[in-house]
């Protein structure tokens, strides 16, 4: 077995080599007959054996020029039964460049040429041989040209099934490939996403009531402390939140224990809050309040969280936050006084993107930008389903 393996793969690896091979044996087959003094198929010339040769040798090229090949083993093998005034196994190398011919050609260009190799000699027998019309002899080669093209024919359907299986299976594994790698990095969106609205919001608190205490540590040791116990809460909320991220990404596992996602409903917290970090909210809202769905509740609350802690970092003034129930839509609307104009919009560039993508999976839209008056405005239009 290690042997015929260690053939076949010397035989793929040279694959002239291995046509020389095949016509040698073919040669020996079409001379063969003749060294035996009986036989009546071949009349071993010198003329004979130089067909043969030519014939056999020809099938070296039978991979790169079929057609070629094949129409001189079919002439030298005609030549031979005219010459020999009968079948004459000097056709035998036809019958191979035949069967090549087949392998690598379509249906109707292979049986065209069968049909050649099957004519072609019957009439040379019947025009310059003593062989009759109704004479089994004179379509000896219908039979061997017939048998020829089915083989080549099946082995050419075969390796294309074979080779469609292949292309198959590189797809199937393409395909898996890009959707690991999208997987990946929809889960590093998400990761980011998430780390962004969990800990942003909290340490720009911690940020803007550090500073107050700072300013009202040595005139209001009160205010001063109260900023304190904010920058407390925040930070302690920070630390219950991001183990459980890191936790979700050192397991994978989203079955990890974990609070609530948070809701719309859960606005309160927020908007206090905002309120408690100096920061001036109004609270509006209008329409029948609807059930969401979990990732609209989400990204609503989301869009919210990120449209205050902008308007803490680079707003100015009062916030008006508006949330409208209407035509089947929850539109959200956050609007402030701009401090600094171009802060906002380079500070909040990963805030706004969160955002977008946020209100984008839930098929909702969302704008973010300065209005005529120069107040930003974020408004965010989720879709309400039941």
């Amino acid at each position: 077995m290690v042997v015929i393996k260690r053939v076949r793969g010397w035989l793929r690896a040279h694959p002239t080599g291995a046509d020389a091979l095949l016509a040698l044996l073919v040669f020996v087959v079409a001379i063969g007959p003749g060294l035996n003094e009986n036989s009546e198929e071949i009349d071993l010339t010198p003329i004979a054996v130089v067909l043969a040769a030519l014939g056999s040798a020809s099938l070296v090229l039978r991979r790169r020029h079929p057609w070629w090949v094949l129409g001189l083993a079919a002439g030298v093998g005609t030549i031979g039964i005219a010459l020999n005034d009968g079948p004459t196994t000097v056709f035998v190398p036809a019958i191979f460049a035949l069967y090549s011919l087949t392998v690598r050609v379509e249906t109707a260009p292979a049986l065209a040429a069968t049909l050649g190799c099957a004519l072609v000699p019957a009439l040379v027998m019947l025009t310059t041989t003593p062989y009759g019309l109704l004479d089994s002899s004179t379509y000896q080669f219908v039979s061997t040209s017939g048998l020829a093209a089915v083989s080549g024919i099946a082995v050419r359907n075969q390796r294309a099934v074979v080779a469609a299986a292949h292309e198959r299976a590189r797809q199937a594994e393409a395909t898996r490939e890009e959707e690991a790698q999208r997987r990946v990095a929809d889960e590093r969106v998400r990761i980011a996403r998430e780390l962004h609205d969990v800990v942003a919001h909290h340490v720009s608190v911690i940020n803007v009531q550090a500073s107050v205490a700072g300013q009202l540590l040595r005139t209001d040791p009160d205010g001063a402390a109260a900023a304190l116990a904010h920058v407390r809460e925040a930070s302690q909320t920070v630390l219950r939140e991001v183990p459980g991220l890191l936790g979700l990404l050192r397991t994978g596992n989203e079955a990890l224990e974990t609070a609530p996602a948070p809701r719309l409903a859960d606005a309160e917290v927020l908007i206090d809050q905002a309120r408690r970090s100096g920061l001036q909210v109004v609270w509006q809202t209008s329409g029948t309040p609807s059930t969401l769905a979990p990732g609209t509740d989400l990204a609503a609350y989301r869009v919210l969280q990120e449209a205050l802690t902008n308007a803490q970092r680079h707003g100015a003034g009062e916030v008006l936050v508006r949330v409208v129930y209407a035509d089947g839509a929850l539109t959200l609307e956050v609007r402030n006084a701009q401090a600094e104009t171009r802060a906002a919009v380079a500070g909040g560039q990963h805030g706004l993107l969160g955002m977008r993508e946020r209100v984008a999976a839930t098929g909702g839209t969302l704008t973010a930008g300065p209005d005529e008056a120069g107040t930003w405005v974020v408004r965010a239009e989720l879709p309400v389903r039941p």
